[in-house]
């Protein structure tokens, strides 16, 4: 076996010999040495990883000019009897001694860290006072996550479903809207590298070549770009290295005709440039098939590039260009009937129309970042296109089963446009704490064309068309500042207010082709909504690897128009926002010299002026409204433990009380009711190996995740009861010594369970089940 030490040294050899290839501009004052290691992160993009209590206590003299990244660590660390090695794409630092620590470090024995921008801060997500799920790019591959669906199987709290193929359905602790109209924002936010995703049939998308994916709990009204109550995701994507030249292909195949090949090439230009190419194509023969026509659902066709630059344009402003393009294209959804003409299959629907998903997403953005000696600047100027179409029946039987009534069949077209623009202070690290402040604008041009047609019961005769041409502009104005004031050297005290300012301007022009005379037109409406939303937290570290945490914070989902509404007096109507306050007491904590990780919390969200989807049964027309009130009580608790070098467990549990407690509109009253898309446990456990052996080493994983029964309306409909499920997913393989190729076979839903992503109950009772048993073969290389 190699001698450790030995091993030690080459690895610092190599992370020294690697990075003295170029030089920065850094300054990095002297104070704690935690805070010095993440400016130095932060300043020169190198991930480090380390334990608390090998820092805690220690001071760093700093550096500052011009000099190689390696140097700089080595000043920083000078005098502190801490060493470096290279982890990977990271830099482990660890206390040379005897003992259980060295050990520790030594063996690969440590959890990994994960870090997180979650307060426009880098920082290891065990060190941010809020709670989140952080999953980083290793613990992504190795189970395998291509969408959100996926990812919300290793989250607490997360449930991302789907009504169609363009409207995804995504709660966090039960917050969530089911809303498809234009202009209509969503308590959950979506976030790419920084960038916010405007509509939810732009953020269901493949997810590939990832840094880290980190799911925020709770109102996040503070810091991010549109205020959001139940939570954020944030992506970040790998960015390019100057480095070092990277090329990284993946080929896979599957039942179901999967066909999917992904890759990279990371090209360094020279000093601190470098070019990233990523790509993903992905293609499946449809689950599903409707026997009346034969076409074929539920099947994927998926194509999606990114292109990355890293460029140094003066000695202390380094910008990061990015452009993306994705195409998906489908056969739509396999909504089976359990009612009229059903065959007990649930894989095959009755529809006996052609249904299609199409969608183009495409982006660019640009990120400035400006090291001064007083702080760091940040630019982010983004630009986002999506535009999609989907054809589907909204009822689950065609209109020749039909005994009455009519088959709808829906034509769902939309087009944003969305210009973005933040600017970002962040302030060194101060001995009493730090800032972030900033200002945050966004313009959103959105276009929808919904059609809807009424195919009259068996003659299939045009019962009703109508079609709404919807138009509604958006922009927003922010203006938020958040600090961490050290108030003695265990206790810090965490303040932030956002003023955020929204205006919205909506026309609606709604043709009946059927009944010309209830055609409108209603044009430029406008309407604007502000509001501060603060939070405090109040975070005690009573020893290194231990925080407990206090917070109370507030988010907000703006107004806005229903624009599609049947009259026109209910699209002049505007709904207001919707405010939640939230309520937390957590935990982090680590053990067993960072082998173990447990973190709690507790919460309680009180919501204000809830905005739902209700059907009013005296003019027959759904509207959006104020519904009233609601409170979610919970808790999450989240175990991680790396019982040897080659095996990572962990396990999940959240638990979710959610209820209306004033929903009175009309003749309409669902005070009482549990809140949809809440179910009341989740739960989750999953293993990650890397065994060696004489040939490299066997890797694999498997994980299995429980829900709870929910039901996906506020009205407690029985019908709209979907069953609890639990899903297990496996993959085993073997992997070279050096990690420049792998083989792996994999295989989701290992228990084939037939679960359901949604219910509809429009003339005839029909349901949408998820993926069946899927199973294949990867081959990975790199070089």
């Amino acid at each position: 076996m190699a001698n450790p030490k030995l091993l030690g040294a080459l690895c610092a050899l190599t992370f020294c010999s690697t990075l003295q290839a170029q030089t920065l501009a850094l300054d990095i004052p002297a104070g704690e040495l935690k805070s010095a290691l993440d400016q130095y992160a932060q300043q020169t993009g190198v991930q480090l990883l380390y334990r608390s209590n090998d820092v805690q206590a220690l001071r760093s003299s700093g550096v500052r000019g011009q000099m190689p990244p390696a140097e700089a660590l080595e000043a920083l660390l000078a005098g502190t009897g801490l060493s470096v090695r290279r982890d990977g794409d990271a830099v482990l630092i660890f206390r040379p001694a005897t003992g259980a620590a060295q050990k520790a470090a030594s063996t690969g024995t440590e959890l990994n860290t994960v870090t997180v921008t979650a307060q426009k801060r880098a920082q290891p997500a065990q060190d941010v006072p809020i709670a989140m799920t952080a999953l980083s790019a290793r613990t992504l591959d190795a189970h395998r996550v291509q969408g959100l669906q996926e990812l919300s199987r290793l989250t607490p709290g997360l449930l991302v479903s789907a009504f169609s193929q363009a409207n995804p359905t995504i709660a966090i602790r039960g917050i969530s809207n089911t809303f498809s109209q234009i202009g209509v924002n969503k308590p959950v936010g979506v976030f790419v590298d920084d960038v916010f995703i405007p509509r939810n049939s732009a953020a269901s998308f493949e997810l590939f070549d990832l840094e880290s994916i980190a799911v925020l709990k709770g109102p996040q009204g503070t810091l991010f770009g549109r205020n959001v109550t139940g939570g954020a995701i944030v992506i970040n994507t790998r960015r390019p290295d100057p480095e070092r030249f990277a090329l990284e292909g993946e080929l896979i195949a599957g039942n179901y005709g999967e066909r999917h090949a992904k890759g990279l090439v990371n090209v360094p230009l020279g000093g601190e440039a470098a070019f990233k190419l990523s790509a993903s194509s992905r293609r499946r023969d449809g689950l599903g098939r409707d026997r009346l026509s034969g076409r074929e659902q539920d099947d994927i066709d998926s194509q999606n590039l990114r292109a990355q630059a890293l460029v140094r344009l003066a000695p202390d402003l380094n910008a990061t260009f990015g452009a993306d393009y994705g195409e998906d294209d489908n056969g739509g959804r396999t909504l089976s009937s359990d009612t009229l003409g059903n065959d007990g299959d649930v894989r095959t629907s009755e529809l006996g129309v052609a249904q299609e998903f199409r969608r183009t997403i495409k982006g660019a953005s640009a990120r400035l970042v400006w090291r001064l000696d007083a702080g760091e600047l940040t630019s982010i100027s983004a630009w986002r296109k999506s535009v999609s179409s989907e054809d589907y029946s909204g009822v689950g039987a065609s209109y020749t089963l039909l005994a009455s009534g009519s088959q709808s069949v829906t034509s769902d077209a939309d087009d944003i446009d969305t210009f973005s623009q933040e600017l970002r202070y962040a302030s060194p690290n101060w001995a009493r704490g730090n800032i972030v402040a900033g200002l945050y604008f966004a313009e959103e041009d959105g276009w929808r064309r919904l059609a809807v047609r009424g195919l009259a019961a068996r003659t299939g005769a045009l019962a009703s068309a109508t079609v709404a041409e919807q138009q509604v502009d958006s922009r927003s104005v922010g203006v938020f500042a958040d600090g961490v004031l050290h108030l003695t050297p265990a206790l810090d005290l965490t303040m932030g207010a956002r003023y955020t300012r929204d205006r919205k301007r909506a026309s609606l022009t709604r043709s009946d082709l059927v009944r010309p005379t209830s055609g409108f037109s209603v044009d430029d409406l406008s309407r604007s909504w502000s509001e501060v939303t603060p939070r405090a937290v109040l975070a005690w570290r009573p020893r290194a690897g231990l925080m407990t945490y206090l917070s109370a914070t507030r988010g907000f989902t703006s107004g806005g128009f229903n624009a599609d509404a049947a009259s026109a007096v209910a699209f002049r109507a505007p709904f207001d926002p919707e405010t939640v306050d939230n309520y937390e007491a957590g935990i982090k904590s680590q053990w067993l010299e960072n082998r173990m990780r447990i973190n709690t919390s507790l919460f309680r969200m009180k919501y204000r002026d809830k905005q739902e989807l209700v059907n009013n049964t005296l003019t027959g027309i759904l509207s959006i409204f104020n519904a009233g009130k609601a409170t979610v009580n919970g808790g999450e608790i989240e175990l991680a433990w790396k019982p040897a070098p080659w095996l990572d467990l962990s396990a999940n549990l959240a638990y979710l009380d959610a209820h209306y407690d004033h929903f009175a509109i009309g003749n309409i009253n669902n005070s009482g009711n549990p809140m949809s898309n809440s179910p009341r446990r989740q739960a989750g456990v999953a293993a990650d190996l890397r065994y060696p052996t004489s040939f490299g080493y066997l890797v694999g994983a498997a994980s299995y995740a429980w829900k709870d029964s929910y039901n996906t309306g506020a009205a407690n409909d029985p019908n709209l009861q979907l069953p609890g499920f639990g899903l297990a997913n496996l993959s085993a393989g073997v992997e070279s010594p050096d990690g420049s190729w792998r083989v792996l076979a994999w295989v989701k839903n290992a228990n084939d369970t037939e679960y359901l992503l949604t219910r509809s109950t429009q003339v005839v009772r029909a349901r949408y089940a998820g993926e069946p048993r899927t199973f294949g073969l990867s081959l990975t290389g790199r070089f």
